[in-house]
């Protein structure tokens, strides 16, 4: 008896981990001023690192830039989304300073891409011990033996958004949900890179074996409900699947509603962090023949280019701040007819105050709160198809707009608007340690350390230049108190 045994050899077209390695580290090595590579966990059993690689000018230093995350392979055998990350990258760092467009999308984006989330799985792919496995390799009875008929978990339904709703609870089932929400070293990686980056958009790569190919998911309808920013998401889902040229050539990628109650990365994006998020199903199978893998990831690239280009316009933008201190401030952000009271509130980022919605075109009412700040409305703010709207916030701390003149720390305010003069007095100058003066946006315009008893501000910021019309507060600062008074300076 002659007993043949048959392994699948993957195409050497694909990487292998190896080699991804070794690519990602020669990229950062050989672009150290635009790109950063980091590992931001690793597996769940044989912990292999999972990359993660910035593409940004000061790639090393978060700024105040919109943040994107392009990232693929949460099911072992969807391999052609790690080619298209990589691919992405290539592009980029080989155009940059070259194309004026890749070169502005670097200079003024935060792009992050994890290339490969599932490492463990995609390992019993490429080592073809099973070529349709999906899940990790978690070891799910304990046995310490790796068994494909009862280990693993399917990592796109381990986020915590509705976790109990969708997969199974059934170990052994191709998509089995794990023992809790972020039981998996490779979901927590994604959800502590979500916390440190605030993105504006994700586009989660896969690749259907059974079901639809060619599609772009977007979230959510459940329940005859659809998501707040729903006409705003589809519209994007839209405008990127057109973008796409499918494999036939005879049209393009369509784009459908997502379901809701999935415990699924793109949901949980959206429902947790308010990311538009997106589930692009590359191709019509999972694994294709190698020499159409390039093919596929140009088609596909133009589509994800088309968000570094979306952050550019219909939307409102800003920063939140303290009135009094200039600190940044995460604030909740309320933009009506894009909230739902039952989802996480949607704040600006902490380190900068920055909060960025992308919207339709149209008139729009807003409201920014905190705890402790008295909270503002605007309304009718205007949305544009040509740029972001621009709104720079400062919230008032709850009592800080009282003239608080204890005796005996006191000042006093004279002006002679004609010349320009601010007269200022503190009584027992000894006390005070600095005298700080901000216009009505909270912005610091100059300040006098250890300021005497008498001065005079004479209308100019701390670089000499000649104020604009309008209010500013003097803030003179004791050791235990703030002295606060409001100031009408015109010509």
């Amino acid at each position: 008896m002659i007993l043949l045994l048959v392994i699948f050899t993957i195409d050497p077209r694909y990487h292998t981990f190896q080699e991804l390695s070794h690519d990602l580290d020669s990229i950062a090595t050989h672009y150290p001023s635009i790109t950063h590579l980091d590992t931001i966990g690793f597996s769940t059993r044989d912990s292999l690192p999972i990359f993660a690689m910035k593409v940004s000018n000061n790639p090393q230093i978060e700024e105040d830039e919109p943040a994107i995350l392009y990232v693929a392979c949460h099911h072992a055998e969807e391999i052609l989304g790690v080619e298209l990350c990589l691919y992405m990258i290539n592009d980029l760092i080989s155009k940059y300073n070259i194309d004026s467009t890749i070169t502005n999308w670097v200079n003024n984006r935060e792009i992050w891409f994890v290339p490969l989330l599932n490492v463990e799985g995609r390992e019993v792919v490429m080592n073809g011990i099973d070529t349709i496995w999906r899940k990790n390799k978690r070891d799910n009875n304990n046995n310490g033996v790796f068994d494909l008929d009862g280990d693993g978990v399917d990592l796109n339904r381990n986020y915590d958004f509705y976790w109990s709703g969708g997969g199974s609870s059934n170990p052994p089932n191709e998509y089995y949900r794990g023992p809790a929400p972020f039981s998996e070293n490779e979901t927590r990686a994604i959800r502590d890179l979500a916390l440190a980056q605030h993105f504006v958009f994700c586009n989660s790569y896969h690749s259907a074996r059974t079901g639809l190919g060619q599609v772009i998911y977007y979230p959510y309808q459940w329940s005859g409900g659809y998501s707040p920013d729903f006409l705003c998401i589809r519209q994007i889902a839209d405008s990127m699947s057109k973008l796409i040229i499918n494999d036939a050539g005879n049209g393009h990628y369509t784009a459908l509603t997502g379901m809701g109650l999935e415990g699924d990365e793109r949901n949980w994006f959206y429902g947790v962090w308010g990311t538009f998020a997106y589930t692009i199903e590359i191709s019509t199978t999972t694994i294709q023949p190698g020499w159409k893998v390039d093919s596929i990831c140009q088609r596909n690239m133009i589509g994800a280019y088309f968000l570094l280009d979306r952050m550019n316009y219909s939307g409102i933008t800003g920063c939140i701040y303290d009135s009094l201190t200039n600190e940044p401030l995460s604030a909740e952000v309320i933009i009506n007819g894009h909230y739902d009271p039952n989802l996480p509130p949607r704040k600006s980022e902490p380190n900068f105050g920055r909060f960025l919605r992308i919207l339709t075109p149209g008139a729009d009412n807003i409201e920014i709160s905190k705890d402790g700040y008295t909270a503002k409305s605007f309304q009718n703010v205007l949305v544009t198809n040509n740029a972001l709207t621009q709104m720079n916030i400062c919230l008032n701390k709850i009592g800080s707009d009282v003239i608080k003149e204890d005796y005996p720390n006191r000042i006093t305010i004279n002006s002679n608007p004609a010349k320009d003069l601010v007269f200022i007095h503190l009584d027992n100058p000894q006390n005070f340690t600095a005298l700080k003066i901000y216009d009505s946006n909270g912005r610091l315009v100059t300040k006098f350390d250890n300021p005497a008893g008498d001065l005079v501000w004479q209308g100019k910021d701390k670089i000499n230049r000649k104020i604009c019309d309008g209010i500013y507060w003097i803030v003179a600062e004791t050791a235990e108190q703030k002295l606060i008074k409001k100031i009408i300076v015109f010509n």
